[in-house]
């Protein structure tokens, strides 16, 4: 009879043999894929902080790029009574004394007053004239005054005319405003009617009234009269804007502009722990542990030395100004010590402030050449969405799915393997069992042969 369980016929743990057999064979390459997937993971991961460093450093240097935060102004009011102001880089240093004697205000005009603002006032159209432009709305026989309002606001082509309902003791009347202030955008009303003289009774030539002339501001800056159709003054005095808010022609206020040296050092001292942070991360990931005998995820990768080398590289540069001179970080008090780190000597940072604002703005700001825009272009490199970084993502991805095919190819090789052992081992087990049983039988009949004596 044939022997069906594993084992009856040797007495042998077939299935635990042909396990350790099997993982013999198959713990030895598992750690190495395992290894191997960890290493990749590592890598994804630090490549993800490498780049988030580097957008760091990146937005940094951005706020270089245009020069303003290396050129700045800094400007006081003596009140704040009549005016605000404020400079861009291009303002010299200087003090003004500046009187306001009228601020801009904008136009406005009325119809005749009603005693039921509910009822319709006409048929026929509204048209308005501002400053050489133009619009008209239809007013239907039903509109009220609320109604007639709505449209006006509501044009498409409304070139800058606010209509209002304003209830009074008179009564109740539309007003129209011009969003802008000055002379040259007075509001220009033109009512005419399809049916009926409601509209022209209303709005027409002597029934308008007007509630407030259009005015241009009027000051003086050391004397000198500026007329402006706004309250805000650009570029009277240059690279300032004055916002004017009052207006008292006896009463002088004092603006005065200086070079803001604080402000320009600030900047300059996030860029250099911008730097500092992407050099500190660099050689986190780069890093081997002689205590603990281990190497960051990145310790010798191509990539990171090529970022080190580049970083040097620009760090260490030199930028012609437009006045002809050269300058380099270390001429502004910027330093970089043998770990790769930066530092400033702020006497000399100081000094070069006062001598040399816009060749510290060249350095920076000098469109192609300068550090920041090549700090900027450096790190683009690798951070945009097919940058060098993407490319080693990529590559990765690849690697796993690699890794993963060959576990898989792997894993069924295994699957092979127990099988064809547990076959080999069964039919070794069965031939035991048939010559065990063989045996038996054959002591059996011996014992039965004539003469045969038992042993007690």
């Amino acid at each position: 009879m044939a022997l069906t369980a594993t084992g009856m016929g040797s007495g042998l743990d077939i299935t635990n043999i042909v396990k350790v057999l099997v993982d013999a064979e198959k713990t030895p390459k598992e750690a190495m894929f395992n290894k191997t997937e960890d290493s990749i993971k590592a890598k994804v991961s630090a490549m993800g902080t490498l780049k988030s460093a580097l957008s760091t450093f990146q937005d940094a240097v951005k706020k270089l790029q245009t020069g303003d935060a290396l050129n700045q102004r800094k400007i006081s009011v003596s009140s704040d009574s009549f005016l605000s102001a404020t400079a861009d880089k291009t303002a010299q240093a200087g003090s003004y004394g500046i009187k306001v004697e009228q601020l801009a205000v904008n136009h406005k005009i009325a119809g005749t007053n009603v005693t039921d603002p509910t009822l319709p006032v006409g048929e026929g159209s509204l048209a308005f004239d501002i400053n050489g432009e133009s619009f008209s709305v239809d007013i239907a026989a039903t509109d009220s005054l609320a109604a007639i309002a709505k449209k006006v606001n509501e044009a498409s082509d409304n070139v800058g005319v606010t209509a209002t309902v304003i209830t009074s003791d008179a009564g109740s009347r539309l007003v129209f405003s011009s969003n802008k202030t000055g002379e040259d955008n007075q509001i220009n009303l033109t009512a005419t009617d399809t049916s009926g003289t409601g509209l022209t009774d209303m709005f027409g030539t002597g029934n308008t009234t007007t509630l407030q002339d259009a005015k241009n501001a009027v000051l003086y800056i050391d004397n000198q009269k500026v007329t402006s159709q706004t309250n805000e003054v650009k570029n009277a005095i240059t690279g300032v804007t004055l916002n004017l808010t009052d207006a008292d022609v006896a009463k002088t206020t004092t603006v005065k502009i200086e070079q803001d040296n604080d402000a320009v050092k600030t900047n300059v001292q996030a860029f250099v722990d911008a730097y500092n942070s992407l050099v500190t991360a660099i050689d986190k990931m780069s890093s081997y542990d002689k205590d603990k005998k281990t190497a960051a995820a990145l310790q010798g990768d191509s990539m990171i030395r090529s970022i080190e080398s580049q970083l040097r590289s620009v760090a260490s540069g030199r930028i012609t100004a437009a006045d002809g001179s050269s300058i380099a970080l270390y001429d502004i008090g910027i330093k970089t010590d043998r770990y790769g780190k930066m530092s400033i000597d702020d006497t000399k940072l100081t000094k070069a402030l006062s001598e040399e604002m816009p060749n510290i703005e060249a350095l920076f700001s000098t469109p192609g050449q300068g550090l920041a825009n090549r700090f900027y272009d450096l790190a683009d490199s690798y951070v945009k969405s097919r940058g060098l970084i993407a490319d080693r993502e990529t590559s990765y991805t690849n690697q796993q799915n690699r890794l993963d095919d060959q576990r898989e190819a792997f894993s069924l090789k295994m699957d092979q393997l127990t099988a064809r052992l547990t076959k080999q081992f069964n039919a070794m087990d069965l031939v035991v069992g048939q010559l065990n049983q063989q045996s038996s039988g054959l002591v059996d009949r011996l014992n039965s042969l004539p003469g045969a004596v038992k042993k007690s």
